[in-house]
């Protein structure tokens, strides 16, 4: 099975791709986001701390959408994932100025 990621922010500067095309065994069971993430953070480890924290898991910054869309309960990393999916991974960000009242 294979997926697309597509890396923005500090994972595409530190992988210097801005897509990774990933393949995934299912012959344990369905894939999903974990298997594409660890897969990911393999070949590029650079990328690992700025995806997953240091216990494994996903950062607190970092927004998933399946297909292009945000996924209803969030993404975590038992999310599955089919074949051909595109996974996007963003850095969410804040801040902005209040609109003048």
């Amino acid at each position: 099975m294979q997926v697309s990621i597509a890396l923005y922010g500090a994972a595409r500067v530190v992988t210097g791709k801005s897509q990774v095309d990933i393949v995934l065994d299912e012959a344990c069971g369905p894939a999903t986001l974990g298997q594409a993430l660890a897969a990911l953070c393999d070949a590029n480890p650079r990328a690992r701390p700025y995806l997953l924290t240091e216990a494994g898991t996903l950062q607190s910054h970092i927004r998933v959408l399946i297909n292009d869309a945000r996924p209803q309960p969030d993404a975590t990393l038992a999310t599955p994932l089919h074949d051909g999916d595109r996974v996007t991974l963003l850095v969410a960000v804040a801040g902005g100025r209040s609109p003048i009242t």
